[in-house]
């Protein structure tokens, strides 16, 4: 296949792009490996090596910003929050189910109180983590529960049987 140099260019251009589309980045993972796919056909469909497409730099840089101080702290981080949000959702939903087990179909007649489950865990779980004073982790705790609601990994509300 001829090119021109300006058809060349573009394409080195598209085939960058479609290489900056990478998670690191902010894609998704389907959007990471649909663009990868597209490297790969443009690739097979010019023809040529792809050392002859002069990608290298875009590779090298990509791998060093993967391997930078930054990007290692952003993934410890971010795998950080995620373990710390599945273990509080752990927690929670066994406190949730401790104080209301689910029921089908709640008994006629049964007298409950409606509380927003953010609410009733934050004084729960402070205790279970001996959290203490620490304003800045109660607000993390309040706003993973908050987030785990939004979500909708957790109940907004929960109808708790008030004894008689």
């Amino acid at each position: 296949m001829t090119m021109t140099a300006e058809d060349r260019a573009r394409l080195i251009g598209r085939l960058r792009a479609l290489m900056s589309r990478t998670v690191a980045n902010g894609c998704t993972e389907e959007e990471e490996l649909a663009a990868a796919r597209q490297v790969a056909k443009a690739i097979e469909q010019l023809g040529e090596a792809p050392e002859s497409i002069a990608l290298a730099p875009q590779a090298d840089r990509m791998r060093a910003e993967r391997e930078s101080r930054d990007y290692q702290l952003l993934l410890e981080r971010t795998t950080l929050e995620g373990l710390f949000k599945a273990a509080i959702q752990e927690l929670a939903l066994n406190h949730v189910n401790t104080v209301a087990p689910p029921q089908r179909k709640p008994s006629p007649g049964t007298r409950v109180e409606w509380l927003r489950v953010p609410e009733m865990l934050e004084a729960h779980l402070s205790m279970a983590l001996a959290i203490g004073n620490s304003r800045l982790a109660r607000d993390i705790l309040a706003a993973t529960l908050e987030e785990l609601v939004q979500d909708g990994m957790l109940p907004a509300r929960l109808a708790v049987p008030i004894g008689d």
